[in-house]
């Protein structure tokens, strides 16, 4: 980013603050939907350019230039209002000046996206692009007749369907709240008062280090919402802790970016993908907050497991030193928790909206700020400002990934794409749901190499959705599988950002680190198949769930979980049999196709998996040698 001083730096903060201001101005007073969204994205032009420059080479001829696309960009918006009414219903027919300005819009999105996103995210784009207009050059189901470029920019720059559409939405009425709420808890001292939580709940065993920063990772990601903020807010502190302990660089940059992707899904506050299944699925957020509730747990759940095992493999050593103790903690900085319980209330018990509900849980957070000893977290006047810009730094890259994304939804919308590769997965699959739901996977990991979790899970679902439904998967459980495969694909080899992140602080090897994230992160793939292959499994969405129903899958799951965590690390009070931990592995995975019951599918792999464990837990009570791993 471009380093800015004096009058520069003093206006571009001018234009953060109102950045952030126009999202908490459309949360309070009503703004039609063009509008909000358009002056939105014009804030986008007139900040990305400037703070992102086009080199980190270029001198001043540079910043001029980016000044100059700034100007141009905001002026292809301001066009839009000359007559918005006339402009939004020639949209099927638009005039000579509708299509320059379009495509200098769509144009500057692209360069927007190369500086401030990713370069392959921003060739996936323009490789969308290039199949509008030449789709009658592919082959069979994917083939169409292809758009002439008037038509392309009335659909991406004159309606819904495509830079201003949902995902723009999203960016402009729930993420820039969020974000700026949570550098807001940031700034009142939020962090250091989740690293004390989690110091003092983890125990002094061989696995305390590692329980340690998953638990600071669950906690402090909570209110960041993102895998790499959460990763590089916690690495600098549980690095030393994790050394001391015994873990390599690679390993503790692994678990620590493990347990990092799991702030995406952590609720209340999750990354922007959750805000666009609440758009997409038109549900209130509380519900996506419900139904995410369990496999998150579950995924922690998986990585403990691996935790605990694998400590007492290596016997890493118990961490140095008294912790303060629960009590001192909650007595001392539980005012922290107040904004959350806000949040909660305004969401579940008054039915408020997510934009009010972020507005109280702002000014809570900066009202409970002043119950701090120390006055540097207070949020007087000053550090709001500071804090807002901080916020509007972080929304930034997001709301020009979101704004490039509706280009790939219009894509979708405008060619029937969805339906064509939805057909191909059903003929396929042959129909069948477990093969259906593994092509998603591959679908969503192959996609995920290359983009971030929200176009990961924007490209997935309007891909899979849709043959998911088809085969039988309920509409709310497709999108759900969509975004857990998009999270999971973050920590999927060969690209990683979390891990590569934490390899930066601890010194380890990005790809070696990102291959220990995946091991710790293993047992979480199974999960997106307990809530989505079998009726019973559904239950863990809580939505519609019956207890009975509720309490077979998340014993099955955890079970699952368990033996697998197993069979990937070897040890049990002991070294595992190579034979013991592949039937263990294939157990859990047999388990998360069919729930424990009355059937052999059901009943076998429990049994088995139960028999091996204590086994080698009786073999190690006796003494006897285990056969080595």
């Amino acid at each position: 980013m471009r380093e800015l001083r004096g009058i520069s730096l003093i206006v571009v903060g001018v234009l953060y603050v109102a950045f952030v201001g126009w999202s908490l101005y459309g949360a309070v007073f009503p703004v039609e939907t063009y509008t909000f969204r358009m002056i939105h994205l014009a804030f986008v032009f007139a900040l990305a350019f400037v703070v992102h420059p086009i080199s980190g080479k270029a001198g001043r001829w540079g910043g001029w230039l980016d000044l100059s696309l700034a100007v141009l960009g905001v002026a292809s918006i301001l066009y839009a209002f000359v007559d918005l009414d006339q402009f939004l219903r020639r949209s099927t027919l638009p005039e000579p000046s509708d299509v320059f300005f379009g495509i200098v819009s769509i144009v500057l999105l692209l360069e927007l996206s190369r500086r401030a996103v990713d370069k392959v995210f921003t060739l996936v784009v323009m490789g969308f692009l290039l199949y509008i207009v030449f789709g009658d050059h592919f082959p069979g189901a994917l083939s169409h007749r292809g758009y002439e470029i008037d038509r392309i920019v009335g659909h991406m720059y004159m309606t819904l369907e495509g830079i201003f559409g949902v995902p723009l939405e999203v960016s402009v009425s729930f993420v820039s709240l969020f974000v700026v709420y949570g550098t807001f808890m940031d700034a009142a001292g939020a962090g250091t008062f989740w690293l004390d939580l989690s110091l003092a709940a983890m125990g002094r065993s061989s696995s305390s280090a590692g329980r340690g920063a998953l638990v600071t990772t669950a906690l402090l990601g909570g209110p960041q919402a993102s895998g790499v903020a959460t990763t590089m807010s916690v690495s600098p502190i549980m690095w030393p802790i994790l050394q001391k302990a015994g873990y390599s660089p690679n390993m503790a940059a692994g678990l620590i970016a493990a347990g990092g992707i799991g702030a995406v899904i952590s609720p209340p506050l999750m990354g922007a993908a959750a805000f666009l299944i609440m758009q997409f699925l038109n549900v209130p957020f509380w519900d996506v907050v419900v139904m995410v509730f369990v496999p998150t747990l579950l995924y922690y759940l998986g990585t403990f497991f691996m935790v605990e095992m694998e400590a007492r493999k290596h016997h890493f050593a118990a961490p140095e030193g008294a912790a303060k103790k629960i009590g001192t903690v909650m007595l001392t900085k539980g005012y922290h928790l107040i904004s959350l319980a806000v949040l909660v209330a305004l969401l579940a018990i008054w039915n408020k909206s997510p934009q009010m509900a972020a507005m109280g849980a702002l000014v809570t957070t900066v009202l409970t700020s002043f119950l701090s000893k120390d006055r540097n977290e207070w949020l007087t006047p000053h550090r709001i400002v500071a804090a807002t810009i901080d916020g509007a730094k972080n929304v930034l890259p997001v709301a020009v990934l979101l704004a490039a994304a509706g280009l790939i939804v219009g894509a979708f919308t405008l060619t029937g794409l969805g339906l064509k590769v939805s057909s191909l997965i059903m003929s396929t699959s042959g129909g069948s749901r477990e093969i259906a739901i593994l092509l998603a996977l591959v679908a969503s990991l192959v996609i995920g190499l290359s983009l971030p979790i929200t176009a990961t899970y924007i490209m997935t679902v309007v891909m899979v959705a849709p043959a998911l439904v088809k085969v039988g998967v309920p509409d709310h459980v497709a999108h759900l599988l969509a975004f857990y495969f998009a999270v999971l694909s973050e920590v999927s080899p060969p690209v990683g950002l979390s891990p590569s992140a934490a390899a930066a602080v601890t010194g380890g090897n990005p790809f070696i680190s990102m291959m220990h994230a995946w091991k710790y992160s293993l047992p979480a793939f199974l999960v997106p198949f307990f809530f989505s292959v079998t009726q019973v499994g559904t239950n863990l969405l809580i939505v519609g769930a019956t207890l009975a129903g509720f309490l077979l899958a998340f014993l099955t799951s955890l079970s699952a979980l368990f033996f697998l965590s197993l069979g990937i690390i070897g040890y049990f009070r002991g070294p595992l049999h190579p034979v013991g931990r592949a039937l263990l592995v294939a157990g859990a995975l047999v388990m998360a196709i069919y729930p424990v019951g009355p059937s052999v599918q059901g009943l076998l792999p429990l049994g088995v998996g139960a028999l091996i464990a204590f086994h080698n837990l009786w073999r190690a009570g006796e003494g006897s040698p285990v056969p080595p791993a």
